[in-house]
């Protein structure tokens, strides 16, 4: 069987024994609207569990509207913002009386330039925009703490609003189970303290335990990140949600759901499962996966996304055939450090738990992903940087493909193909 898998911004070729491919892993296609701005006012005409947004404000009002920052500019908030404003608009609420807040989390600050690209140049010149800073403790208020101990400190611009409007995109996320909603809240505009004990959540209630089974992609229930994030969002009791799930393949708006900040929401990331999640009968003992070209292979930080989406088709010390340019290199230096100032998973973990960062924790669960199964790296990478994340470097395909065979006796075993593993999530079927 001959398949194209990308890299970077080329194809490369697999030349696979006839009946050695299980499956080609790969979503539904979404679609595209004709108008994406049709699109967003479809979904504010018609909200879920909400009255439409023109109707929940009222004159003298102060409209606080939430966005992602520069790491989501494929949400495409130029396009849902302009409906956004001309329902506040109607409902009585000037632009003045709006303002925007750049959810950065605890990312770095964004300029000027980066604000106008985000939020599009009408909107820019129409309405204030301001980065969020997660480590400012005056421009945050203290809203209480969470069952699950999180200390929900908010951006005090968000509290005093009148009114909170999130927006955000929906997709698979490795700790919240679903990027988009809640997200835009804690982390987005929350304090740092909160919002480290709530990915620390990530890791088992047992120190030495490793990585907590419950937070994974596409759980929000008994998921504590998820439900951790939900409680602290329920302290601002935002008014509406907009957000949106993207075609990927033609970066276009495929999906708006807007309404009620929890039910809207769940619409939008049940949309992703129809399309992107992928039910097997069980794993293989070989995945091949590609991240799905440029941008998605830009550095090996993103690429962690494919390394997790593939494990799940993957059979527990099963090998795993990775393509991932990495152009950019390693992408995070939290995320590169972790392999090289610590010599084992055991130091990883203990290191992680004294001091949580979202890129220490990836590094970490690569490395632990790396230690279960055999992972074999078709990149652009320095092969000792590599190594290092206790990674196999291999030159080409073909010398990856022998490399598995010789692993299995000198027979290639059957495997998964995923042609865009960055965004197709497998899960085995449930007895």
């Amino acid at each position: 069987m001959k398949i194209s898998l990308t890299y970077g911004e080329r194809e490369l070729p697999l030349d696979i024994p006839d009946g050695k491919v299980k499956k080609v892993l790969q979503g539904k296609a979404m679609g595209s609207p004709e108008s994406e701005e049709d699109e967003v006012k479809r979904a504010l005409r018609k909200p879920t569990d909400s009255a439409p947004l023109s109707q929940l404000v009222n004159k003298g009002e102060r409209v606080c509207i939430v966005v992602g920052d520069m790491t989501r500019l494929w949400v495409r908030h130029h396009v849902l913002l302009p409906p956004i404003l001309q329902e506040l608009n109607q409902g009585g609420v000037p632009d003045e009386d709006i303002f925007i807040i750049s959810a950065t989390g605890d990312h770095r600050e964004q300029t000027a330039e980066e604000h106008r690209q985000l939020v599009g140049d009408e909107v820019y010149r129409r309405v204030t925009v301001t980065d969020h800073q997660a480590r400012s403790e005056s421009e945050l208020v203290h809203l209480g703490t969470t069952t699950f101990g999180t200390e929900v400190k908010i951006n005090r611009k968000v509290v005093e609003a009148d009114r909170v409007v999130l927006t955000g995109g929906i997709v698979y996320h490795f700790l919240a189970g679903w990027g988009g909603g809640k997200k835009a809240i804690l982390p987005g505009v929350a304090g740092h303290q909160s919002i480290m004990q709530n990915h620390t959540l990530s890791l088992h209630p047992t120190p030495g335990e490793g990585i907590n089974p419950e937070v994974r992609a596409g759980k929000l229930e008994n998921n504590p990140c998820s439900e951790d994030m939900v409680e602290g969002t329920s302290l601002v009791a935002p008014d509406f949600l907009v957000n949106s799930v993207i075609n990927d393949a033609e970066h276009r708006v495929a999906l708006v759901v807007a309404g009620n900040y929890l039910t809207a929401y769940r619409h939008g990331c049940q949309f992703v499962d129809e399309h992107l999640r992928i039910t097997l009968p069980g794993t293989a003992p070989l995945v091949i996966a590609s991240c799905g070209g440029f941008p998605k292979d830009i550095n090996f930080y993103q690429t962690y996304k494919t390394i997790y989406n593939a494990s799940f088709a993957l059979q527990k010390g099963g090998i795993m055939i990775l393509l991932s340019e990495s152009r950019e290199g390693m992408g995070n230096e939290d995320f590169a450090t972790v392999f090289t100032e610590h010599s084992n998973n055991a130091e990883r973990e203990a290191s992680l738990r004294q001091q949580y960062t979202i890129g220490g924790y990836m590094g970490y669960h690569t490395a632990v992903m790396a230690e279960e199964n055999r992972i074999l790296a078709l990149t652009d990478l320095d092969e000792e940087l590599v190594k290092s994340m206790g990674i196999t470097p291999v030159s080409s395909q073909s010398e990856a493909l022998n490399m598995a065979a010789g692993y299995n006796g000198g027979e290639l075993p059957e495997a998964y193909i995923m042609p865009h593993g960055s965004a197709t999530l497998p899960l085995i079927e449930e007895n």
